[in-house]
């Protein structure tokens, strides 16, 4: 009976996968409406995290600048947008509280969520009921994210157990002033038994250097669990999508996920060697140390590797007992073929029970070499600027634009169309980002698609294996309402078979509406597609926002290169290019950063990414330092004062750096390298 409730949950769970459905659920005789959302391929026992819309607003507001979709896609976890009713939220009596428990069993039945992963969220007066509902349902909810909202009453930190809390707030909120959001954190702060000295980051994240937004931490507290507070300065009541600052949703995502109700459940806080290891070698690199959040059960953990080719090999566990860190171990006579290898944890299991059902690494067996330059085959790379003469404003050669219309009817615009209007082509400066762009925009339609690989004579075939596409967007002119225009890319079959969709890409950066534009700010978005049959690929970019627009360009389809060739090549190459300058500087002063860091480098070896990728950002960073020593300031052709350029050994070159070969120059007494 429970396989066929099973199957009978499952086939209820398909209709609902990779759309966000609109539905109406019944909560004490009302009928409450949601938005939910459930990514491809979920997976049972996943998260679920709840919205909660501000006052006055909808699910629908919310969602639509939330944008919780793109990030439930890659960390497969269900969302619902919930709609109060009368556009408000309960923040005293249990009817809304009653609903978010109507939805968390809803999508337990429906999806098979992880009850202990429930999440909730809120902006503004859900900020409010968030707060109200981590005192009453914190049995239910693992982890409550309010933003720009409080209980205006003043704080009450009065839970059945500790809880992990974020806040996020902007310092100039005209609705719920900042300066009574810390009382609030203090309350908590005190309830979970968090220290009371907090760490701050600042600037947050670390990824983003001139952000101005900080993240204060209190850590520590019972059971694990933290408050902390997201602080945007300048920032008024919103819900912060901005590229420069920390992305709300993100933060909201990224601090939740880390919590559980019962606060055991297994996670894998590192593993040694690195995932991404490469040139390993079986009797060498035999061992994986494993670390995790609480201890495991080494008696009942397993990892399986599965080499390239060949059977999967069971690696014997060395560790005994109840242990944080485990060693797993190859066999001896284990054959592992060449190549890219998959090393499985399975049943890591706590002692309150909580298992970690399996998580899986990477690893490439084999030493391979590198040469002079990149091994990547480029499939596709726009070269739009070319045909301005001939198509103008228009559609370049291999591209098809179909535009569709509210009722149906479409229109369609072949290659090589000149000056067509509506979405076309713009033409900018050299020395930007990108020098030519799709100007792409739904306009009065219901939708408007680019796509390239639909014509015979240029089609887009793919080998079976790994692929990196990428191009640069921009927001264009004031029709990108206020930068929060979102555009969607994917690849397709020629047959029309789905096989990578990125929905919601936003962009950065803004384009004015003039003549000899320098693209900057743009945003570079890369993907990775595994390809798994070797058949015709099209390329489609579509947007469906009314007026909104976005330019795109710079479209390159490229093989991938190998973990070796990323980095160990990366490395030496720049390992090469850095001894030739010091030759070519003719006894260069051993004390300059740049012969230190060749000297430290010299015979540098590793199988970790982030050790190649450490030693080839200081080579790099010491050649863009590099100054030419033994070279006068002024000589007899007082070359101080002249804007003549000089090759190391004093001989004058010319005036024009452009039609120098690559190399080490000096004008004016200063080095400088033409790449």
């Amino acid at each position: 009976m429970k396989k066929i409730l099973s199957l009978l949950l499952l086939a209820v769970a398909i209709p609902f996968a990779m759309m966000a459905q609109s539905e109406n659920l019944t909560v004490n005789g009302t009928s409450r409406h949601i938005i939910t959302y459930a990514p491809k391929e979920l997976g049972t026992q996943r998260p679920l995290l709840i919205a909660c819309h501000g006052y006055n607003q909808s699910a629908d507001y919310l969602k639509g600048f939330a944008k919780f979709e793109t990030l439930a896609d890659t960390a497969k976890f269900v969302v619902v947008y919930a709609d109060g009713l009368n556009k408000a939220w309960d923040i005293s009596g249990t009817s809304d509280l009653k609903f978010m428990e109507t939805i968390i069993e809803t999508m337990y039945s429906r999806y098979q969520i992880s009850k202990k992963k429930v999440y909730l969220t809120g902006f503004s007066m859900g900020g409010m009921f968030t707060y109200y509902a981590a005192n009453k349902m914190a049995d239910k909810i693992a982890a409550f994210a309010p933003v720009s909202g409080y209980p205006m009453g003043g704080p009450n930190a009065s839970a059945s157990r500790p809880v992990p809390i974020l806040h996020t707030h902007g310092t100039s909120d005209e609705v719920c002033g900042f300066s009574s959001v810390q009382s609030h954190i203090n309350a908590w702060v005190k309830f979970n038994g968090c220290n009371t000295t907090p760490e701050v980051i600042q600037p947050y994240p670390k990824s983003k250097p001139s952000s101005t937004a900080s993240l204060t931490r209190y850590r520590h507290g019972k059971n694990g669990v933290e408050v902390a507070l997201l602080t945007l300065p300048g920032k008024g009541h919103w819900w912060s999508m901005d590229e420069a600052l920390a992305l709300t949703s993100v933060e909201v995502w990224n601090f939740c996920k880390r919590f559980a109700i019962g606060a055991d459940e297994p996670e894998v806080k590192s593993i040694v060697p690195e995932e991404g290891s490469f040139d390993l070698v079986p009797s060498v690199n035999n061992t994986f140390q494993v670390t995790f959040n609480v201890p495991i059960d080494c008696a009942k953990v397993q990892a399986v590797f599965q080499p390239a080719t060949g059977s999967p090999v069971n690696l014997e566990v060395k560790s005994e007992g109840f242990a944080s860190t485990v060693t797993f171990e190859l066999p001896a006579d284990a054959e592992v073929a060449d190549g890219e290898g998959t090393l499985a944890i399975r049943k890591a299991t706590t002692q309150a029970g909580g298992v970690l059902a399996e998580k899986t690494f990477t690893y490439v067996y084999g030493v391979e070499e590198v040469g002079e330059t990149l091994n990547v085959d480029t499939l596709y790379r726009s070269k739009w600027f070319d045909e301005r003469d001939a198509i103008g404003e228009g559609i370049p050669s291999g591209w098809r634009r179909i535009t569709t219309f509210s009722d149906g009817s479409r229109k369609v615009v072949a290659a090589g169309t000149k000056d067509c209007g509506e979405v076309r082509m713009k033409y900018f400066t050299h020395d930007g980002d990108f020098d030519a762009g799709f100007y792409l925009s739904a306009r009065d339609h219901s939708n408007c698609n680019l796509a390239y690989g639909v014509y015979n004579n240029a089609l887009l075939p793919l080998k079976v294996g790994r692929y990196t596409i990428r191009f640069r967007s921009i927001y264009w002119s004031e029709g990108a309402m206020n930068a929060k225009a979102t555009f969607g890319f994917s690849l397709k079959t020629s047959t029309n078979q789905g096989v990578f969709s990125a929905p919601s890409l936003t962009s950065t950066g803004t384009m004015k509406e003039k003549d000899g534009q320098k693209v900057s700010g743009s945003k570079e978005h890369v993907f990775q597609v595994d390809i798994t049959k070797a058949t015709n690929y099209v390329l489609n970019f579509d947007m469906a926002e009314g007026w909104n627009s976005v330019i795109f360009g710079d479209v390159m389809v490229t093989t991938t290169p190998t973990q070796a060739d990323l980095y160990k090549g990366t490395f030496l190459r720049a390992m090469t290019k850095a001894q030739k300058w010091l030759e070519e500087d003719g006894g260069s002063s051993a004390d300059t950063p740049l012969a230190k860091a060749v000297q430290k480098y010299a015979d540098f070896a590793s199988t970790s990414p982030t050790a190649y990728t450490a030693a080839t950002r200081e080579l790099t960073s010491a050649m863009d330092k590099y100054e030419v020593t033994g070279i006068d300031a002024v000589s007899a052709d007082n070359r101080s004062a002249s804007s003549e350029i000089y090759s190391l050994t004093g001989v004058r070159m010319g005036k024009d750096k452009t039609a120098l070969p690559c190399g080490i120059y000096v004008m004016n007494g200063k080095k400088f390298i033409k790449r």
